[in-house]
């Protein structure tokens, strides 16, 4: 608005309000959109699936305990795309490389999470179930993993910002997926032709998408769990 800047490198907000109008009623962006949106939903579903079997075998054998500690301290801090080279030899450019990119960058951070809520879990609630005559299994399952919940949700949100770097970063490399490609293409494909405007509006697109997800998921599942649970503690406790 002052001047001194070129438009291709900071454009003015009606630009790229107009760039974000124009590529979701005319262009492919809400198709891309959509696609985005469902491959993270299909990586952090598996990723749910691998992490929640993993927790509950730490908990039947203790050298599943240990093979999960190691492989959570190995596999975690190691980006996903620094395993790009060997993906592609598997699994090729297509998408289900971009969906082990996905899963590497979720499944770590919910194992962890779980693994620490269920070892938090108060001894008094397995002393109960043991009383009860309940198994191992029993146990780790009806016991531990309600009382893991409040640390689940905080490694779902972690995995829901991993799941999105790693989706966007693959696609740069990668290239279009599927007919119309992702959010990660858009941004990589307006930035070679230096449409700044669009630019902006896919990147101004993720972050509104990921505060959406926040406030009408996350928030709300907290708010009929988590924060109600605790309300009705302290009611019983007054």
């Amino acid at each position: 608005m002052f001047g001194g800047l070129s438009p291709l490198l900071l454009p003015r907000v009606e630009a790229v309000a107009h760039a974000l109008w124009t590529g979701l009623t005319q262009g492919d962006l809400a198709l891309q959109t959509l696609f985005s949106l469902g491959m993270i939903a299909l990586g952090m579903a598996i990723s749910a699936v691998l992490a929640l079997l993993l927790a509950v075998a730490a908990q039947l054998w203790p050298w599943a305990d240990r093979l999960a500690d190691a492989m959570t301290a190995m596999a975690h801090p190691l980006p996903g795309l620094a395993l790009l080279p060997l993906i592609v030899i598997w699994f090729g450019t297509g998408a289900p490389a971009v969906l082990t990119v996905i899963v590497h960058a979720c499944v770590w951070s919910l194992l962890l999470a779980l693994q620490n809520g269920m070892r938090d879990t108060p001894a008094i609630y397995v002393d109960v179930g043991r009383c009860l005559a309940m198994g191992r299994l029993r146990i780790a399952v009806e016991i531990m993993l309600p009382a893991a919940l409040s640390q689940a949700l905080a490694g779902l949100r972690v995995a829901w910002g991993r799941a999105w770097r790693a989706l966007i970063g693959a696609e740069m490399v990668f290239g279009a997926i599927g007919a119309t490609g992702g959010l990660g293409w858009y941004i990589f494909k307006q930035r070679a032709m230096m449409n700044t405007p669009a630019l902006f509006a896919g990147i101004l697109l993720v972050a509104g998408l990921g505060m959406a997800v926040e406030g009408l998921l996350f928030d709300r599942v907290e708010r009929a769990t988590l924060r109600r649970w605790h309300a009705g503690e302290r009611e019983e406790r007054a």
